[in-house]
C-alpha cells in the first residue's frame, strides 16, 4: 500500500527535465514548512517596534539554519519607537457592551482605563459653544474630521479622546512615524466599527446618556531606533556577482498580526530558500533572499539598500516580490523582450497544477506605482516583478485591518506559491543572460500625481492641484479618499493597485462632512 501511494504521488508530479526542479516540487508538496514559518514569525512587526527587531533576528537565524550566509543590514532609524500593548473598549451605560476599536501607530494611549460620557462632535460653531461645558473628560463621537479649531477646543477642554468610524466594519491602521520625543502626540483617537459608532450616535440623538470605558496601553521609546533589512544568499556557481532577488517586506502595521501583509510573503521567501537548499540547487547566479523593513512607510528599506549599493544595480537580473497576500502566485508580467526567455524558463510552472494555473503575461512595460519594494528597483532600471495572484481570498478584507490574522492564510496557496517562487528564482538565475531591460516600464505611469492630489498616510486630501483630474471631478482639500472605481483605498498601496486596474474614465468616492460622495 505504501509503495502504491508513493508511485501515485510521483505520477502526479509534473514532468520536468530538471531534476532539481522536480525535487523542489516534490519537497514543496510533501513536506512544506511554509505555514510553520508563518505561525512562528513574531507579530505584529511595526517599523521601530521591538517585535520587528525580534522578527528580523529570527528570520536571519532561520536562513542560517539552512546553511545560507545571512545578515542584518542597518539602513536607517526612526526618531521614536512604538510598541502597542493590549487595548479594550466597552459601553457601560445605558447598557453594557464590548466594543471593537482600533487606533493608529505612533498615537497615544490612555492612562489606564478611562471612563467618560459620550458627546456628539459639534458640526457648527453654535454647537461647539453649546457643548463646551460637557467636553472635559468626555469621549467625543465624531463623524467627520471637522475644522482644526474644533480639535484645538477639544484639547483645551481636556477631552478623553475622539471616536470616529470609517463607515463600515473595517478598521484600518496606519500612522505617522515623523514625530519627536519632545513633542509626542497627546490626543487619543480611536476608530470604531461602523455599526457600533452608529449605535452610539443614535442613542445620543435619542437623548440617552452614553458612558464608555476605553483602555489603551502603548509605549513610546526614545530613539534613534535602528532599522534593518534581512539578507541571505545562495551563492552562484558560475556568475556569483550577478543576482536574482527573492523577497518581500517583513514589517507590518500593528492593528492585527500582519499575516497577509506581509507575513505570507516572508514565509514563502523562507520556504523558497528551504526548498532550494533541500533540493541541492546550485544556481549559476546568486539567489539573494531579502526581507525589507520600512515598506509600509514608503518602501524605505529597499530604497535605502539600493542607494547604499549602486554598484549592484547593473548586475541584478530580476527582483521577485511577494506582497499580495495569501492568494496563489498565478503569473508574472513580462515585456516583449522578456516573454520568450520567461516562457521557456517558467514552463515547469505552466504545467505545475491544472487547478492553480500560471501564465507569463505580455505587457507593454512592467507596471509601477503599486507601492511595494519592486517599485524601488524599477525606479533605477532593474526588472522588478510583483506576482500576479489569484484565488478565493479577499485581499482588502485583511489588508491593514483588524482582520489580518493567521486564520486568513490559505495553506494550499502558500505551499503552491513557495514552489513557484523557488522554481522561478532558480530558472531565472540559470538563464544564459540577464533579463533584458528594453522598454522596461510602461510609458504611462498612472499614479496619484496624475490624479492631481497630495495625500497624507490616511488618504486625507491635503492639496488639490489646479487643473488636475481631481479638481475637475470636484475633490476638495479635507476630503478622505475612500474608493477608486469601486476598490477600497486605505493607503497608497491600495491606491496604486486601484489606479493600475482602473479604466481611463473612473469614479471615485470621498468621505466629506459625514457622508460618502461619488465623484
Amino acid at each position: 500500500m505504501a509503495l502504491r501511494s508513493l508511485l501515485l504521488f510521483l505520477a502526479l508530479l509534473p514532468a520536468s527535465s530538471d531534476p532539481v526542479v522536480t525535487a523542489i516540487i516534490s519537497e514543496g508538496r510533501s513536506n512544506s514548512r511554509v505555514m510553520e514559518y508563518l505561525e512562528r514569525l513574531p507579530a505584529p512587526r511595526l517599523s521601530s517596534s521591538t517585535k520587528l527587531t525580534e522578527a528580523c533576528e529570527w528570520a536571519r537565524a532561520e536562513f542560517e539554519k539552512l546553511g545560507l550566509k545571512a545578515r542584518l543590514e542597518e539602513w536607517g532609524s526612526f526618531p521614536v519607537g512604538f510598541d502597542r500593548g493590549p487595548w479594550s473598549a466597552k459601553m457601560v451605560a445605558p447598557e453594557k457592551k464590548d466594543l471593537t476599536i482600533g487606533f493608529n501607530a505612533w498615537s497615544p494611549g490612555t492612562d489606564g482605563p478611562v471612563t467618560g460620557a459620550a458627546v456628539l462632535a459639534p458640526t457648527t460653531d453654535d454647537e461647539l459653544q453649546a457643548v463646551k461645558e460637557k467636553l472635559k473628560g468626555a469621549w467625543v463621537i465624531s463623524s467627520s474630521r471637522g475644522p482644526e479649531k474644533y480639535r484645538i477646543a477639544y484639547d483645551e477642554a481636556g477631552i478623553a479622546g475622539v471616536l470616529r468610524t470609517e463607515g463600515n466594519e473595517l478598521i484600518h491602521t496606519s500612522g505617522n512615524p515623523r514625530i519627536e520625543w519632545d513633542k509626542l502626540p497627546t490626543r487619543v483617537t480611536v476608530t470604531l466599527l461602523g455599526s457600533q459608532h452608529k449605535e452610539i450616535v443614535d442613542l445620543l440623538k435619542a437623548g440617552k446618556d452614553v458612558t464608555l470605558t476605553i483602555d489603551i496601553k502603548v509605549e513610546f521609546k526614545k530613539g534613534p531606533i535602528k532599522l534593518y533589512n534581512v539578507i541571505a544568499e545562495l551563492t552562484g556557481s558560475e556568475k556569483p556577482d550577478e543576482i536574482v532577488i527573492v523577497g518581500g517586506h517583513i514589517d507590518s502595521w500593528d492593528g492585527a498580526t500582519g499575516t497577509t501583509d506581509n507575513g505570507t510573503g516572508v514565509s514563502t521567501t523562507l520556504e523558497a530558500a528551504r526548498l532550494l537548499t533541500k533540493a541541492g540547487a546550485k544556481p549559476k547566479r546568486t539567489i539573494r533572499f531579502m526581507l525589507w523593513s520600512g515598506e509600509e512607510q514608503g518602501i524605505l528599506g529597499s530604497r535605502a539598500y539600493i542607494k547604499a549599493h549602486p554598484e549592484e544595480t547593473a548586475k541584478i537580473s530580476a527582483v521577485l516580490v511577494h506582497d499580495g497576500g495569501t492568494n496563489y502566485a498565478s503569473g508574472i508580467n513580462a515585456t516583449e523582450a522578456m516573454v520568450p526567455l520567461l516562457e521557456k524558463a517558467l514552463d515547469p510552472l505552466v504545467k505545475l497544477d491544472g487547478d492553480l494555473r500560471f501564465e507569463v503575461r505580455k505587457v507593454p512595460g512592467l507596471p509601477r506605482g503599486i507601492g511595494s519594494d519592486h517599485d524601488a528597483y524599477l525606479a533605477v532600471g532593474v526588472p522588478g516583478f510583483y506576482w500576479l495572484q489569484s484565488g478565493r481570498a479577499k485581499y482588502s478584507f485583511g489588508h491593514h485591518t483588524q482582520n489580518d490574522l493567521l486564520a486568513l492564510a490559505i495553506p494550499e496557496y502558500q505551499r503552491h506559491t513557495s514552489i513557484v517562487v523557488a522554481v522561478s528564482a532558480l530558472r531565472i538565475a540559470d538563464l544564459a543572460e540577464l533579463l533584458p531591460r528594453t522598454n522596461l516600464t510602461s510609458t504611462t505611469l498612472r499614479s496619484r500625481r496624475m490624479l492631481g492630489i497630495q495625500l497624507d498616510p490616511e488618504m486625507l486630501v491635503l492639496e488639490v492641484l489646479e487643473d488636475g483630474a481631481a479638481q475637475k471631478a470636484g475633490v476638495k482639500a479635507g476630503d478622505k479618499l475612500v474608493k477608486v472605481n469601486g476598490a477600497p483605498v486605505a493607503d497608497t498601496k491600495d491606491l496604486g493597485r486601484a489606479i493600475q486596474s482602473a479604466p481611463k474614465q473612473s469614479k471615485i468616492v470621498v468621505h466629506r462632512a459625514g457622508m460618502d460622495l461619488e465623484l
